[in-house]
């Protein structure tokens, strides 16, 4: 009897250190019943949630289209597209994206401008560096010794991200001199997600006339669009 206790508590012990290792992204339509499709593969059947586990890392092109419960062998209905997007995977933790019936995209974790976590409030979210691969990022960039290296790593980083006002002001922070900051902003601004917390980037400049460059700089990027 011992023998049996004890090979059922190493049993719970290996289940609950596997179930601690899952991962993967959770797509949750609220109150709609949803399809959804990664690659133009279907994940699902029609839910409410569906969660797909244990992906590598890697991009990820994800659709869901709103649907309604089906019967044992009814045809399934595929109705209006909500999402459409190529989003990042790290491989480890669980990305959550909410969508409702409206096709509106919810940030997962609600912050402020400038706080870790932060998500803006609208459709590009997705597209975000996540803090964990924005850590890597950060501690890669840091090792180059030259001014142009650093920079061209950036400017690739921008190619596939979007980034936040408060992920700005970290690589910003890397240099002591406010043209070289203002190189980063600039190049920076237009995939900036938040921008409406871009002002606490641009604080951290020394002196008046650059903050007034910057703020044109911004004020101009807006009448362009």
């Amino acid at each position: 009897m011992r023998k049996i206790v004890i090979s059922f508590c190493i049993l719970l012990a290996a289940l609950s250190l596997k179930a601690q290792t899952v991962s993967g992204i959770r797509i949750d339509g609220g109150d709609t019943p949803i399809l959804v499709y990664f690659g133009g593969n279907q994940m699902c059947l029609p839910t409410t949630t569906c969660f797909v586990a244990n992906l590598k890392s890697g991009y990820y092109t994800v659709e869901v289209y709103a649907t309604r419960s089906a019967r044992p062998g009814e045809r399934v209905w595929k109705g209006r597209r909500l999402y459409n997007e190529r989003i990042y995977f790290d491989g480890n933790s669980v990305k959550e994206i909410y969508v409702d019936g409206r096709g509106e995209i919810r940030p997962g974790r609600p912050g402020r401008p400038g706080q870790e976590g932060y998500c803006p409030d609208n459709g590009q979210y997705d597209r975000v560096m996540s803090e964990r691969l924005f850590k890597k990022f950060l501690s890669e960039v840091k090792k180059e010794p030259f001014k142009d290296d650093r920079m061209e790593m950036i400017k690739t980083a921008l190619a596939g991200s979007d980034f936040t006002s408060g992920q700005c002001l970290e690589l910003t922070r890397l240099y002591t001199f406010d043209d070289d900051r203002m190189e980063i902003m600039k190049m920076m601004y237009p995939r900036i997600v938040d921008k409406g917390a871009f002002f606490t980037v641009i604080a951290t400049l020394t002196f008046s006339s650059n903050k007034d460059e910057m703020n044109k700089f911004v004020q101009s990027y807006g009448r362009r669009r």
